[in-house]
């Protein structure tokens, strides 16, 4: 839950380039995997095919004219003889581990059921396979693991350095995918704070035809809307300008004729004149609120041409 709390704080680059890594890594990882599983098993099998072939070529050739069994062991192997009185004859070379310990080996043989077929068996760094032979006595060959381990080892280290550098390529291709696939992202950011910044509404540059260029247009035709409705909003207010510059200047001098009448000092007015300021007053002030009024309802239908899914949904 942390790691997930800390890759969603993350800039969305550094994300696309951890995601890779991590898909990467667990990529190599069950790859490497595989393939040390598959090859031990496959140089297991190998080693016991070739104890098989050796065991059946001693079977093939051993002399059992009696004690000391005389027979030719493969160079790669091992090989024993096991009697029915649990004797262990050596070819010439063979003897030590892992048959110097013939409690080991006739313990083994004892619980093997060597009638359904050939045992194998791990003992003392040593891969045994018994067979039985069709005079007497049990053949056992013997190979040493050691080589194979070695093999295995050196596999491991060849596959863990491969991974590193197949996971730093993914890194470094994920970081180069982020950067060019985020590059319109980084435009239209770019084009956001210039907006904010200087208050000009310019496009920004649209390139491709995927997600992120539908974004650039939408992005687009919202500063082209925002233009246009800036534009109507200044020509209503040059409009509200020009239709109330008039009424409101007669009814300013209407009423500072009337102010100054009611000074002492001021021009005398007949009851007639007075009435009829009076008069005027009241008319200018109605054709003010006429044309407010009027503009008020021009700038509600400019509104709503502009924005004509909002005003559907408001009359819903």
């Amino acid at each position: 839950m942390t790691h997930l709390i800390m890759l969603s704080r993350q800039s969305l680059h550094a994300r696309i380039v951890t995601v890779t890594a991590l898909v990467a890594a667990v990529a190599v990882v069950a790859s490497t995997a595989a393939i040390y599983l598959v090859t031990e098993r496959s140089l297991h099998m190998q080693t016991n095919d070739r104890l098989a072939r050796t065991a059946d070529a001693v079977i093939g050739t051993a002399s059992y004219g009696g004690p000391p069994w005389v027979f030719s062991p493969a160079v790669s192997s091992k090989v024993a003889v096991v009697t029915p009185n649990n004797q262990i004859v050596t070819a010439v070379g063979a003897w030590g581990e892992p048959f110097d310990d013939p409690q080991d080996i006739t313990s083994w043989l004892a619980d093997a059921d060597l009638s359904a077929g050939p045992a194998t068996t791990v003992l003392d760094g040593y891969q045994l396979l018994a067979k039985q032979s069709p005079g007497s006595g049990v053949v056992v060959a013997a190979e040493a693991m050691a080589p194979t381990a070695s093999l295995l080892r050196k596999l491991l280290v060849a596959l863990t350095v491969l991974g590193g550098i197949v996971t730093a390529c993914a890194i470094l291709a994920g970081s180069a995918v982020a950067r060019t696939g985020l590059r319109p992202v980084r435009r239209l950011t770019a084009g956001m704070q210039r907006v904010a910044r200087t208050d000009l509404l310019d496009p920004v540059p649209v390139v491709g035809h995927d997600e992120l260029a539908q974004l650039s247009e939408r992005y687009n035709t919202m500063l082209a809307s925002l233009g246009n409705s800036r534009e109507r909003q200044r020509a209503l207010v040059a409009d509200a300008g020009d239709e109330l510059l008039t009424p409101l200047t007669a009814l300013r001098t209407n009423l500072e004729l009337l102010v100054s009448a009611s000074e002492p000092n001021g021009p005398e007015l007949g009851d007639t004149e007075r009435e009829n300021l009076s008069r005027d007053v009241v008319t200018q002030i109605e054709d003010v609120s006429r044309t407010v009024a009027e503009l008020v309802d021009r700038a509600r239908i400019q509104e709503g041409i502009a924005h004509p899914d909002e005003t559907a949904q408001d009359k819903d």
